[in-house]
């Protein structure tokens, strides 16, 4: 609890100053009433401000998980009839972050001073994305505000459960060749050498495999920060350039054209693209504005500017079924899901079904790659033991076969 200076006037309109601890301004107020005070005037001891400054320091903004307790909680509470500013303060009062505290109460402040909840929210660009922004002020203008959060919960909380199957697959592979890497370079540096240095005392012949081993030994234990830094440097360049726009676009194309991962790639922008345009849609949003947004939403830039490039069509006179048609790498079967929506009058629905099937597919597939992958790992884990083993005992096993040719003609 941070320590507040404060002023307050009694019912006498006396004028009392102290210290009192409190979670924030609002309990102080509340602590104070309940003793007969009004609050004048607070403000919080310095040391207790620059650590209540740390916690409200997040790098990157609210995360997504926070985003999902969010707006289940605004939706639960909005829904049982609590006033907006009632829930804001309670959720403030509860924010399981410094810095989600500081983002509802800087929400708050701008409520207060007459901004709606999405102008308040539009003010922190960092935290809420344009899409979630329309998406508040829709459900403002329709007064479904808690059922827009509810939408909003659930879309959030399937693109995380997408993304934690795809980072919990790629884990163990990831764990495997960190832990080979290693293993190969502390035998190659540190064990293998000594033995090398002996076998080059005895002149004993060396096959091709031992000579391999022996040269990349020889360059790591030599040159091994000149590898170390190469790697860093390459990692980080390859950060930098995706993160420019131009070189970046070229990263996106390699990702939608490369044979073994097009596929998988495509069906993810996919599935996060449908699921956008779904809950736009559903909650109002006409087709272009859905489609413009949810366009913005999809991280490949290809994908993006082809995606655009259908909205273009359709303010031409296309349907949407046929503008999609003209970019080739979607699939055939969103073409004619879209088509039936189209027709129907269900779009959203046969989007939101179609975003069930790739992600089911998308599991489906990670989980098949990752049973191959292990195998293939096993196989390359012991095709380099073998190599390592084979360069170190063949050379030891000549020497120990011309030392006893030499020992049984009587050479020593």
């Amino acid at each position: 609890m941070p320590d507040y200076s404060y002023k307050a006037a009694d019912s006498s309109g006396k004028i009392k100053s102290g210290v009192r601890y409190a979670n924030s301004v609002n309990e102080l107020r509340e602590n104070l009433r309940m003793i007969g005070y009004s609050l004048i005037s607070t403000s919080q001891g310095r040391g207790s401000a620059i650590i209540e400054g740390l916690k409200g320091i997040q790098l990157g903004g609210i995360t997504r998980a926070q985003l999902i307790e969010f707006c289940t909680n605004m939706a639960v509470m909005l829904n049982a009839g609590v006033p907006l500013v009632t829930v804001l303060d309670e959720l403030r009062e509860d924010a399981s972050t410094g810095y989600l505290q500081v983002v509802i109460s800087d929400i708050l402040e701008n409520i207060t001073a007459g901004d709606s909840l999405y102008q308040a929210m539009e003010k922190r660009p960092k935290d809420f994305d344009a899409l979630f922004i329309n998406l508040i002020k829709i459900g403002e203008e329709t007064g479904q505000l808690s059922d827009i959060f509810l939408n909003i919960a659930k879309h959030y909380k399937r693109i995380d459960d997408l993304i934690r199957n795809v980072r919990k697959a790629m884990l163990y592979p990831a764990f495997v060749l960190v832990a080979l890497l290693l293993a190969a370079f502390v035998f190659l540096t540190m064990v293998f050498p000594p033995l090398f240095t002996m076998l080059n005392q005895f002149e004993v012949e060396l096959p091709l495999i031992t000579k391999i081993v022996m040269g990349v030994s020889s360059s790591l234990k030599d040159f091994w920060v000149v590898y170390i830094g190469g790697t860093a440097l390459l990692i980080f360049l390859v950060i930098v350039l995706r993160k420019y726009k131009p070189t970046r676009y070229w990263f996106d194309w390699f990702e939608i054209k490369t044979y073994f991962i097009r596929n998988v790639f495509i069906q993810l922008h996919m599935t996060f693209f449908l699921r956008y345009l779904a809950l736009m849609l559903t909650a109002g949003v006409d087709i272009l504005r859905g489609l413009d947004l949810s366009a913005y939403s999809v991280t490949n830039l290809v994908v993006q500017k082809e995606l655009l490039g259908s909205r273009q069509r359709i303010i031409e006179g296309a349907m949407f079924s046929q503008a999609l048609r003209q970019i080739k790498f979607i699939p055939n079967t969103v073409i004619r899901m879209v088509a039936v929506g189209e027709t129907s009058g269900n779009l959203p629905e046969q989007m939101d079904y179609l975003a069930n099937v790739y992600n089911e597919r998308l599991e489906r597939v990670i989980g098949v790659a990752l049973a191959m992958l292990e195998p293939i790992l096993v196989f390359t884990m012991a095709g380099l033991a073998l190599s390592l083993i084979m360069g170190v005992l063949l050379p030891l096993y000549n020497m120990i076969s011309t030392l006893s040719t030499g020992v049984g003609s009587g050479g020593f």
